[in-house]
């Protein structure tokens, strides 16, 4: 039998993980699910490690290596991250496998596997194999659009985007121009499609551009309202812990 920790800031995701966890070995014990670093600290500072610990990179407080700056893991870990540039890093640290998102069945089941054969040892022998496959699958990320305007397309850059907004299950466009197009791809969709320096998911219904954000206002409980350029007639509240995340990314060099 696995024991197997989830630490992940994103509940859809880190419910798909269990399920995924689950369906692969129905022995698997999940012995916990956090979602912060300060969380996952004070667990593993009063449990007992598990075999494996599936661990995202970026959470709600940080990036996650900074558990190990803190706690002395006993534990095999796989970093499941939607961002290639911390493979070395995560390999300096107990990381075993290091996994894209979105995240794929078939290589979460070739990690446990290889987490089986590797409980006891300190060997990272595959590592190399590994990272020639996160430098083959780099991700690209979007430049333009082509959306449908009356009876023509459009072709629209993506650094002319100010935000993407989703209503009544439709998605839409916005530039800095104030043109505002429909399109098909889903803020899921986008989210993995959009490159994280640029963009940031600060609702269910805003991704938005460094360059649209006008104005923050402190809100009730930790909240944020955000002011965005063109201006649209809907107050935006960013939820207490997508605050931290937005604060972090706005006060990032990169």
């Amino acid at each position: 039998m696995l024991s197997v920790l989830i630490i992940e800031d994103e509940l859809p995701n880190a419910v798909r993980l269990k399920e995924m966890l689950t369906k692969i070995d129905d022995t698997i014990q999940i012995t916990g699910q956090l979602q912060t670093i300060r969380a996952s600290i004070q667990w593993l500072s009063e449990n007992e490690h598990p075999d494996l610990i599936c661990m995202d990179i970026r959470l709600t407080d940080g990036l996650s290596f900074e558990i190990f700056n803190q706690v002395q893991l006993q534990s095999q870990v796989i970093f499941i991250t939607a961002y290639d540039e911390y493979a070395l890093r995560a390999f300096e640290v107990n990381g075993i496998d290091y996994l894209l998102k979105p995240l794929e069945a078939n290589k979460l089941e070739n990690s446990i596997r290889k987490v089986k054969n590797m409980i006891g040892k300190a060997d990272h022998s595959g590592m190399q194999e590994i990272l020639q496959k996160i430098e083959v699958k780099a991700h690209v990320y979007r430049s333009r659009f082509l959306v449908a305007y009356r009876d023509m397309f459009v072709p629209v850059i993506t650094t002319d985007i100010a935000y993407f907004t989703s209503e009544n299950k439709k998605n839409y466009l916005t530039t800095h121009q104030g043109q505002h197009y429909m399109i098909e791809e889903t803020l899921e969709e986008l989210e993995q499609e959009l490159n994280p320096q640029d963009f940031f998911r600060i609702s269910r219904q805003y991704i938005v551009s460094v360059k649209s954000i006008h104005k923050i206002y402190q809100s009730f409980n930790g909240k944020l309202k955000i002011e965005l350029i063109p201006a649209n007639d809907t107050a935006i509240l960013v939820s207490r812990d997508k605050s931290v995340s937005l604060k972090k990314w706005l006060n990032s060099s990169f």
